[in-house]
């Protein structure tokens, strides 16, 4: 296991990762972290600074420099962008003197020369001449290399009395099996699900469980990118962030030392999913966006249905890491402008790649599971918040429609309930009615396309809905879903049902009174309001739930949508932003 963390540890970069990770072990280790890396502020040479006892000794003010992977001559005092001499050189002079917290100005220091590596030999004798020479009574100096850090994160995380040696096997079978994501997921989601088991557990143990999930999520991060699959490890942040909710949520209206502790080991999970959502939207999806067939080549089956399940979950996907880009924009301070810009510019981004994906990649104008209607939405509603896509969003939902029709007329490959892989390979294997009208039972596709419609006042789109439902689908439930009394405490795990459907969806109205109608339930299911998520302004959470677990949105997400629009009176999805309701 020491030998996992070694190569986990070695692999990561300083900034947002081993600086991530850092913090929660100097936690668990006992010490007291009174300062943490942020993004924009001077920091002097300290990256992480801390103040406690370790292993039984005097109480110490800990000051962590970090540097990635091994230490070369040219990242100790070279032309390396923030080499390490400098940095040490700037706490002498500057932290220590200036910015060293009052109340500790009387113990004793550490600076702790921090790397994911080893020193290289060729540049020992450097270091331990600076140590030497800079070394006083008050002040001295230790080397944090990848060994020593494994060790930590080994005695405080990972041993027996803390993960069992089941849990632990799992998580070395989710590493070795990276080349088969599925069978590592899998392996990862019971390590993580077997973890958040925390009903009976005290503060103290919780705390724990949920730095347990952050420090073996950053490991699985860290082997999948060494070994260039991501597939893996996103699944398993969704899940992890979820259920590190689930821990977390308990908490929110605490201020003790256990709620800061909690929350700030969630952070780090979260902060783990997005570098992991990055590093695949970034290198398997974006670049490969706007080129004709490309992803669909990628997907390496010469079966149509495994192209489509996966397109569909990628266009998910990129609907999932753009709103949470947006969420973020919506936390930015007034005085951080040019995050803002940073992150807006990052929703175009995401946007402009769904529609390459749906433009270059024709499985995309129709599902063959109503399920993968989670996935549209994410879509569209990114569509919408970046702004001037409207007649885009029309002209796919459109296209989509007339697919679904015509395969329902010609009884090919119409979307249908059935979720077994071999039941969807062998769709449509009868031509009767009733094999129709079990396949057709329920849907959620064409009541989402008809509330799109009506949300971007397309009177055509919604009509043509209505004919269908009339026409062909006449047997087919119509519904919404909306969350219910069970839903906070089973949304983020999924461990039961939850919920309840709306199902006297009628079409047979104006655009008008069908949003009153569809709307009107969400004034009568107000436990929307009441999931922590959305009572704590994580309402993505709720998305990703829902694209993790394959539930409906809820409607009460596009209530800002129709707000806009009756507002301005214009198309929502021609405006420039759309702010979450």
């Amino acid at each position: 296991m020491k030998l996992i963390i070694r190569e986990y540890l070695s692999s990561l970069k300083e900034r947002g990762e081993l600086d991530a990770v850092l913090p929660d072990l100097l936690s668990q280790l006992g010490l007291n972290v009174y300062s943490r890396p942020a993004r924009g502020t001077r920091q002097d040479g300290v990256d992480v600074g801390a103040v406690g006892s370790l292993d039984g000794g005097p109480e110490k003010v800990y000051l962590f420099s970090i540097k990635p992977g091994d230490l070369s001559r040219r990242a100790w005092d070279g032309d390396a962008e923030q080499s390490l001499r400098p940095s040490l050189t700037e706490i002498l002079d500057s932290y220590i003197p200036n910015r060293l917290p009052a109340e500790h100005r009387n113990k004793d220091i550490v600076v702790c020369i921090t790397i994911g590596g080893d020193v290289q030999e060729q540049v020992r004798a450097q270091v331990t001449g600076y140590i030497g020479q800079h070394s006083t009574g008050e002040i001295s100096f230790e080397e944090w290399n990848g060994d020593k850090l494994a060790a930590y994160i080994q005695s405080s995380f990972l041993r027996e009395d803390l993960l069992p040696k089941h849990s632990r096997s799992l998580l070395r079978k989710s590493l070795a099996m990276l080349d088969e994501p599925d069978v590592s997921y899998r392996h990862f989601a019971a390590l993580i699900g077997a973890l958040a088991e925390v009903e009976s557990l005290n503060d103290e143990k919780r705390v724990t469980v949920v730095r347990q999930m952050s420090i073996c999520l950053w490991i699985l991060f860290a082997w999948a990118r060494d070994s260039g699959n991501m597939e893996s490890a996103y699944l398993a942040s969704e899940f992890t962030l979820l259920h590190g909710w689930s821990i977390a949520r308990l908490y929110l209206d605490k201020e003790n030392k256990t709620a800061r502790a909690i929350h700030e080991a969630f952070i780090s999970i979260f902060r783990a999913y997005r570098e992991i959502c990055a590093e695949f939207q970034g290198k398997n999806v974006i670049p490969h966006s706007d080129k004709l067939h490309a992803l669909s080549s990628a997907v390496h089956s010469a079966c149509s249905l495994d192209v489509n399940l996966k397109l569909f979950d990628l266009i998910g996907r990129l609907g999932m890491d753009g709103i949470w880009a947006y969420w973020s924009i919506t936390r930015c301070q007034d005085e951080q402008a040019e995050w803002r810009d940073e992150l807006w510019r990052e929703v175009q981004t995401y946007a402009e790649a769904i529609k390459g994906v749906i433009l270059n990649n024709p499985t995309l104008r129709l599902p063959t599971k109503d399920d993968q209607t989670i996935d549209v939405l994410m879509a569209v509603w990114l569509l919408a918040i970046a702004g001037n896509n409207g007649a885009f969003i029309k002209s796919w939902l459109a296209e989509i429609l007339e697919r679904a029709r015509f395969s329902l007329r010609t009884n090919g490959k119409y979307p249908c309930i059935l979720s077994s892989y071999t039941d969807l390979l062998e769709h449509p294997k009868s031509s009767d009615d009733k094999y129709r009208k079990d396949a057709t039972a329920a849907s959620i596709l064409y009541p989402y396309i008809a509330l799109w419609a009506a949300l971007l006042g397309d009177e055509e789109i919604y009509n043509k809905v209505a004919s269908i439902k009339r026409e062909i689908l006449s047997h087919c439930t119509f519904q919404f879903w909306y969350p219910d009394d069970q839903s906070e405490k089973h949304f983020y795990t999924n461990d039961d049902s939850h919920g309840a459907a709306f199902a006297e969806v009628t079409l047979e109205c104006s655009m008008d009174e069908f949003l009153t109608q569809v709307f009107g339930e969400c004034e009568e299911s107000p436990q929307f309001n009441d999931l922590s998520a959305v009572k704590a302004s994580w309402w993505p959470l709720i998305v990703a739930a829902c694209r993790n677990y394959r539930l409906p949105l809820p409607l009460h997400f596009f209530l800002g949508l129709r707000i806009e629009a009756t507002k301005s009176n214009v198309d929502p999805a021609r405006s420039e932003s759309v702010p979450p309701q």
